[in-house]
């Protein structure tokens, strides 16, 4: 462990996200209604960088062994944009091995609300500037490191200070600057941790091992008084009411402990309505639905209640948490909040989500909490793999960072500008921009040039191991194709003609439409390229397939190749469903 003085400012802990978890969080790149697959996908596919934050050996040399696994002519970029955080692990050098190319658009998105918030101080800091001291005590720690952390949405945690505590379990954290205030954690022997509220910045606690919670005792600090004796007692009832259900009881004496439960709750808030701790306890609170006033007796009934607790439910979704308190981005509640309220609450269409996008964001004028929602919004719908909500994303990025540059840095408006600029002629229902082409022979190919119901524009690399291993998957659909009068027109983005060539022969694609992005000028007698890959058809990996109606609109991208047949019969199903032909 290097000294405290040579730690940057930001680390993440620890996630404990498994490669297995996050391999099961990308299901499948088709999410498209109930279409939804159950395979594991494989780890090739581009992950979105921020996911990947988990930091616990912060040396410096293991952070040069991370980088130097990514390759010299990315080095000097990533640990630019890096800036002081400290990233990744095993499991990310795994994953970046598998990748050929990737985005680090969510690694800027999230670089710069840090950074921002770091260079515009925060509102919740304390008043007067008086540094922070907390004097803590844990008896049963004995020289160990000791990490103060405070919560950046559920997922991460950004450490402030480390101490070591001595042979009596006693260590202080000091600094000169104020504490941002927040839900902050305590981790110590490695797999321990106490949450403590950081309001006030000076005060001390002792606690054990043993019972860290019931055995707290704190000074000068009425927020985490408060805070633990709420814990200690909801602990202590909750147990009891666990243990008479286990032993299966009379249901009156259940219903009276849980009366008083409640009674205990609401005199808990009353007594400590003042304080953030209140705030923060009542967020974990769902809304109450009112019960339903019609009776209900028939399906139709039935319906009716259904889609008035939903509605209920969605519209109060937010009342118990307060959107315009900065101190909420340092705790797990908000992101919760959000991650739920999009995930289960909002229909994933794009419309859908941008309206209800727009309507959170009226509720929100704090600016740390508005940069916070919009980043998490706009860097979900950048990575999802629901088909057509990149135009979410696409919205977000023009409506509220192009369209609100005072909210961030000038490095981060243009990169949005730009990333926007290359995935607007993109969306669903646009048309394809014209790919201009040579065959084998020496023919001009282009995109509208192509027959057929459906066309399949399929970009690979022929030196990417996924795309040897996706396009045996591709031309073993070629029977399918012909039934559906489906054309398929596969390119290379390298520039190789023989590589092009070999490629075609080895995996036998004579039988679908070739091209290559090599034009020989008969006048200079050099070859030509017109085609900017990443700019013009966003492939920053292979391979990526598009599928084009036949009028070459979108009407599907990215499609994993051995979801083709099920995405066009979702999609011709859903055609018919609202009367298109």
């Amino acid at each position: 462990m290097p000294p405290v003085s040579t730690i940057p400012q930001v680390y993440f802990l620890p996630i404990g996200m498994s490669g297995a978890s996050i391999s099961q969080s990308f299901k499948s790149e088709l999410q498209m209604k109930l279409l939804v697959s159950k395979k594991k996908i494989k780890m090739d596919i581009p992950i979105p960088f921020f996911i990947l934050f988990t930091c616990l050996d912060l040396s410096e040399n293991r952070r040069g062994v991370i980088i130097q696994t990514i390759g010299e002519s990315m080095r000097s970029n990533i640990l630019d944009s890096m800036k002081n955080i400290v990233i990744l692990n095993s499991l990310a050098v795994k994953l970046i091995n598998y990748m050929k190319v990737f985005f680090l658009a969510s690694l800027v998105l999230l670089s710069s609300f840090i950074s921002h918030a770091q260079v515009k101080k925060s509102s919740t800091l304390n008043s007067s500037n008086q540094g922070f001291l907390i004097k803590g005590k844990i008896n049963g720690v004995s020289n160990s490191d000791i990490y103060l952390a405070h919560y950046f949405g559920s997922t991460q945690q950004v450490i402030k200070d480390t101490a070591l505590a001595d042979t009596q379990g006693n260590f202080v954290f000091k600094g000169k600057e104020n504490l941002p205030q927040g839900l902050y954690l305590i981790s110590f022997l490695k797999n321990k941790y106490l949450d403590i509220i950081i309001g006030n910045t000076q005060f001390s606690f002792e606690t054990d091992t043993l019972d860290p919670i019931n055995h707290m005792k704190f000074q000068n600090s009425v927020e985490n008084e408060a805070f633990f004796a709420f814990q200690k007692e909801m602990g202590k009832r909750y147990s009891e009411l666990r243990n008479i259900e286990l032993a299966k009881k009379d249901v009156n004496q259940i219903a009276t402990l849980r009366k008083e439960i409640l009674q205990y709750q609401q005199t808990w808030f009353e007594k400590n309505k003042q304080l953030f701790v209140s705030k923060l306890v009542k967020a974990t609170f769902e809304p109450e639905i009112p019960p339903f006033k019609k009776k209900v007796s028939s399906a139709k009934d039935s319906t009716e209640l259904y889609q008035y607790q939903f509605s209920y439910f969605k519209k109060h979704y937010f009342d118990n948490l307060d959107l315009n308190d900065a101190r909420f981005i340092r705790t797990p509640f908000l992101q919760r909040k959000l991650d739920k309220y999009f995930e289960d609450l909002v229909v994933q269409q794009p419309d859908s989500i941008i309206k209800d996008a727009d309507l959170l964001l009226t509720k929100i004028k704090n600016s740390e909490v508005r940069r916070y929602v919009i980043y998490k919004i706009s860097s979900t719908y950048e990575t999802s793999n629901i088909v057509g909500t990149d135009a979410a994303f696409a919205h977000m990025g023009e409506k509220y960072y192009v369209g609100e540059p005072a909210l961030w840095d000038t490095v981060t408006v243009r990169q949005m500008r730009d990333r926007i600029n290359v995935l607007k002629p993109l969306l669903i229902g646009k048309r394809l921009p014209e790919l201009f082409l040579t065959d084998a022979s020496g023919k001009r190919v282009t995109t509208s040039s192509i027959p057929g119901e459906y066309t399949i524009v399929f970009f690979y690399d022929p030196e990417c191991s996924h795309c040897r291993e996706e396009t045996p998957k591709l031309m073993a659909q070629v029977d399918y194709f012909k039934s559906k009068n489906i054309s398929v027109l596969a390119t290379s983005i390298a520039r190789n003609k023989k590589q092009w060539t070999d490629f075609i022969k080895e995996f036998k694609m004579e039988s679908v439409y070739n091209g290559i992005d090599i034009h020989p000028n008969p006048k200079t007698g050099k070859d030509e390229y017109y085609t900017d890959f990443i700019k013009k058809f966003d492939i920053y990996s292979t391979p990526i397939i598009y599928i084009l109606d036949k009028n070459k609109r979108i009407i599907g991208k990215k499609i994993p190749t051995d979801k083709i047949q099920d995405f066009i019969s979702f999609y011709e199903n859903r055609q018919k469903e609202l009367g298109i032909k």
